[in-house]
Formats: C-alpha cells, sequence, structure tokens
C-alpha cells in the first residue's frame, strides 16, 4: 500500500481494514485521553475548591485503568480481547474512579465540617458513601458481566473489561482512598481556589428545585414524558449492520480502496456468499439444481463454477448489496430456506453478519433477565422498598429508548455533525456498538440512581417526612451526581474525536445517557414520582423487609 514506481497502490481486505481500525483507536485514544484528564482535573477544582481535594479522585480512576490494563494483559492469555476494550477501559475507569472517589471525599469533607474528628468522619463516611459506592459498583458490575452472555468475543470482552475496571475503582475508593484521606484529615481543604465548593449547604438550589418539582408532580411528569418521548421518537427509522470499512474516515486509504471496488466493480466480489458440500462428489447433480436457485434469487449477480476438492465441492456466489446490513442477512437467510443437499453450509461475510444477528437476538432474553433480576434485587436489599426499584428499572429503559432514538436521529438521518464531527452515513447503526451503549448507560443509570436513593434514604431513616427527605437528599446529593455525571460525560464525549464512526458513536451515546439521566430523569421524573407515591415509597412486606441490608 502507497506509492510504488511512480503509481499509487491501494490495498483493500479483512486484514487491511483490521489494521487501519486498530491505528486509528490506539492514535485516537491518545487524544481523548489528553483532552479529558485535564478537562477533568479543571472540572473537579470547580466543584470542590481545592487543589488536595481534586487530586483525589483522578488518582483513583488512572489508578483503576492501569489496574485493568494488567487484567487485560492477563485476559489475553485465555481468550481474544477487542482493541474496542481499550476506550471503554478509559471511559469508565476514569470516570468511575472519579465518581466514587468523589462521592467519598466529598462526604469525608461534610463530615468534618461538622466537627468530627478525622477518624470518626472516616467511619461515618464510609457507612454511608462508602456503602452507597459498594452497592453502585456491585450494580454496575453485575450489569456489565451481562455482556459476557453474547457468544461474540468483542461483546465478551467488553464485559469482561468493563467489571474489572469498575471492580477496581470500587476497590480504590474504599480501601487506599480512606487512608490517603485519614492522613491528609483538614488538609484535604488545601489549595483552596474557590471558597463556594468548600462551603456545604443545607437548604439551597437543588432543595428548592425538588420543593418546586414537589408542588406540581403532574405537570412536571407530563412534561418530562412529553420531552422524552419526543426524543424517543426517531427510533422508529432505527436499523442495524455491523462494522465495515464505512465507519472509517473519507480519506483512510482503506476506506478508499474499498469504496473503489464497490464503484468500479459490480456486486460484492471481495465478500462472496461462500458455499461448501461436503460430500459433494457424490452430490453433483442436486448441487447443479441447488445452485441454479442460488442464480435466481433476487440479488445474486452471478454464480461461480464449482469447485472439486476431493470428496468436497465448493462454489462462491456474488451478491449485490452490502453484506453486514440487514438486507444481506435476508438474502442469507432466503438461501438457507432453498432445498439443499444435506450437508450444505453457507458462509461468508453476509453469513457471518446473520448468525451474528441472530446470537445476539436470542440471547437478548437472557440478559435482560438477568439485568432485571439483579437490579431488583440489589436495590431491594439496599432501599427495603419494592416501588422504588421498579420505578428505577421502568425510568431507565425510557432514558434508554431515548438515548436509542437520539442515535438514530444523529448517526442515522445524519443531524448535529457539526457536534459530533464529520462522518460516513451508512443509514444504519453497528449492532455490537448498540449492544454495548445499551448495557454501558443501563450501568451508570443505576449509579446514579443509587447515589440518589441513598441521600433520600438516609433522610428519612433520620424521621423526615416523604417531601422533606426528597428535598433533603436532592440538595444534599445532586451537586455530586451532577458534577459526577458531567465529568464522565466529558470522558466518553472526548471520544467524540475519534475518526472510527462506531467510537464515536458510544461516545456520544453514553454521554448522552448519563447527561439525560442526570438531569431530566434524577431532578425532575424521580423527585416528581416519589412525591406521588408518598409513603409507598418505602412500603414492602413485613416477610421481605429482613433480607434489606442495613450495615
Amino acid at each position: 500500500d502507497g506509492a510504488f514506481e511512480g503509481m499509487e497502490v491501494y490495498a483493500s481486505g479483512g486484514a487491511v481494514f483490521a489494521n487501519a481500525i486498530n491505528g486509528r483507536i490506539q492514535n485516537d485514544l491518545k487524544i481523548s485521553e489528553a483532552v479529558s484528564i485535564p478537562l477533568t482535573f479543571l472540572l473537579l477544582l470547580f466543584v470542590f475548591g481545592a487543589m488536595a481535594a481534586s487530586a483525589m479522585p483522578l488518582i483513583v480512576g488512572i489508578t483503576a485503568i492501569l489496574g485493568t490494563l494488567l487484567v487485560m494483559l492477563l485476559l489475553t492469555l485465555i481468550t481474544d480481547v477487542s482493541i474496542f476494550a481499550l476506550n471503554l477501559t478509559t471511559g469508565l475507569g476514569l470516570g468511575l474512579g472519579i465518581d466514587y472517589a468523589l462521592l467519598i471525599v466529598n462526604r469525608f469533607r461534610e463530615e468534618l465540617a461538622k466537627g468530627l474528628d478525622d477518624e470518626s468522619a472516616i467511619v461515618n463516611t464510609l457507612r454511608t458513601a462508602g456503602k452507597t459506592v459498594f452497592y453502585s459498583g456491585v450494580t454496575v458490575v453485575l450489569t456489565l458481566l451481562s455482556l459476557t452472555f453474547f457468544p461474540q468475543n468483542f461483546l465478551k470482552s467488553m464485559g469482561y473489561a468493563g467489571a474489572a475496571v469498575v471492580a477496581l475503582a470500587v476497590v480504590g475508593a474504599l480501601i487506599p482512598l480512606p487512608a490517603i484521606l485519614a492522613l491528609l484529615g483538614a488538609r484535604i481543604n488545601k489549595g483552596v481556589v474557590r471558597k463556594g465548593g468548600i462551603v456545604q449547604k443545607e437548604d439551597g438550589r437543588w432543595s428548592k428545585v425538588a420543593r418546586f418539582v414537589m408542588r406540581r408532580p403532574i405537570g412536571v411528569i407530563t412534561a418530562s414524558l412529553a420531552v422524552l418521548f419526543l426524543m424517543i421518537a426517531p427510533i422508529a427509522n432505527i436499523k442495524f449492520s455491523q462494522v465495515d470499512s464505512g465507519v472509517l474516515p473519507r480519506g483512510d486509504r482503506a476506506y478508499i480502496a474499498s469504496q473503489f471496488i464497490a464503484d468500479e466493480f459490480p456486486g460484492q466480489e471481495s465478500n462472496p456468499v461462500e458455499i461448501v458440500f461436503p460430500n459433494g462428489a457424490s452430490q453433483t447433480s442436486e448441487i447443479n439444481a441447488f445452485l441454479s436457485q442460488v442464480s435466481a434469487t433476487q440479488g445474486i449477480s452471478r454464480v461461480g463454477q464449482l469447485e472439486l476438492v476431493g470428496e468436497s465441492a465448493r462454489a462462491v456466489a456474488i451478491h449485490s448489496m452490502q453484506p453486514r446490513t440487514s438486507e444481506g442477512e435476508a438474502l442469507i437467510k432466503e438461501l438457507r430456506n432453498l432445498s439443499a443437499p444435506d450437508g450444505t453450509l453457507i458462509g461468508g461475510a453476509a453469513a457471518d453478519y446473520a448468525d451474528t444477528q441472530n446470537a445476539i437476538s436470542s440471547t437478548l432474553p437472557a440478559v435482560l433477565g438477568w439485568i432485571i433480576i439483579t437490579v431488583l434485587l440489589l436495590l431491594f436489599a439496599f432501599t427495603g422498598s419494592v416501588l422504588l426499584p421498579i420505578k428505577a428499572l421502568i425510568l431507565n429503559f425510557i432514558s434508554l429508548a431515548a438515548t436509542m432514538g437520539v442515535l438514530t436521529w444523529v448517526f442515522i438521518d445524519g443531524n448535529l455533525k457539526f457536534l459530533v464531527g464529520d462522518f460516513i452515513e451508512t443509514g444504519s447503526l453497528d449492532t455490537n456498538t448498540m449492544v454495548l451503549i445499551a448495557v454501558v448507560a443501563f450501568g451508570l443509570s443505576m449509579d446514579y440512581e443509587v447515589f440518589l436513593l441513598s441521600r433520600i434514604k438516609e433522610e428519612h431513616d433520620a424521621g423526615n417526612s416523604n417531601v422533606d427527605s426528597v428535598a433533603m437528599g436532592l440538595q444534599k446529593s445532586a451537586r455530586i451526581i451532577t458534577a459526577a455525571a458531567f465529568i464522565l460525560a466529558v470522558v466518553f464525549a472526548a471520544f467524540v474525536i475519534s475518526g472510527v464512526t462506531s467510537i464515536k458513536m458510544m461516545g456520544f451515546g453514553v454521554a448522552f445517557a448519563i447527561l439525560l439521566d442526570a438531569t431530566l430523569i434524577r431532578a425532575f421524573l424521580v423527585p416528581a414520582l416519589m412525591r406521588l407515591f408518598g409513603d409507598w415509597n418505602w412500603w414492602a412486606p413485613r416477610s421481605l423487609k429482613r433480607f434489606q441490608i442495613n450495615h
């Protein structure tokens, strides 16, 4: 590939595409990290208002990433690990490491502000924020482990890497971080750059927002759902495909070569349907009849000559549509429904895509079942409520549908290119990336649900009314939830810089889901619904109350 004796030579094929996308991802990752880490520190400085406090979450986040890179190295000894796992590891490691440390450091400073000594402040911090981080981490880990249910190595490696980095972020926030805070004590507020970041208010802006929402719960719920369903509407146009050269930038040599072949040579010459007959030497008449049916199938441009090797036979069929699309999948299904000789096998890029889609669709019920059951059980154990876990699940699925709708509007309809950067419109979304976005976004949404409910429950357990508990809980947690969400969104949004469309889509999709969840869902819908439910928020049958974990 390159200049040769006055000619410009372009190489194409699977190996060339893999090399091109791997190289771009590695380079894009360096740029994303160079952008996100300094931005993250500046945001932490704004939130905490002190240099020492701002450094703690960043240390935990970077340590979680380094630890996970070691785990991924060990994983490569026993299984394949996708290059895309690097992006997920960086995003989740830095983001959640910062989120969890943010919660711990903020609570420690809050306890110190009450006049407690260093040791008592650490004990109270771990009893409250530590418990929240533990439950939140377990919820996210179990959600991400559902990716290992899929047979594809791409999703499996994402599940292993994602679960590992979250687990390490939790360990970092619960063991070394409290030890560092105990050593620092009141010096955690050293290097003050913004006094407003140190002062903790009991009744501030977020409390007023919550009380406003709870005075008009039905109106807020109606308006919020209207906005969400407006976002969900474009999902009607969603179509799925698989990663091919179309995810590369227009100027990439691998894309140029692939597009030249597609434009100048009719049919998918480089991606034929492979038809194998293991006992073909004794089935020639049946094979010829079958190949005639294949040739007459709509979408097939031509069928190659039958090749015999020993007892086996092989033929290729050139088709006109892109192989890794719904049209290619439909063609494979049609060919497999034809009357064929015993033992006939149909393969190739289109067949690979069809089998992948079938594997994903057949595994989804188990994945959904796992996520729903584990989330319901964990949230019940955490809150002791029957209603709150169900409400959390429903809101998360609505939020997820809104994210899918917006991704369709942006990456299929081609909107907001000024924001996400230029990309090739293929008219479809990569299935694997969409599954990844859905699972990661769902896990992170539950993360913020646990953050919020922990403070609301703490206020309720202290004897406050339902309305006061929600208002005070939102006041004490919303600043941290919003800051954590914004920081995590910045980390993932940095992937929009990537020239690879699927990475760009993952970054935008997760960032959008996080911001939507931390604002419209947690700040408006949750308080409004909890106001309507009243004391039913905390109800559970007496026989189930014994399963609530209070320590």
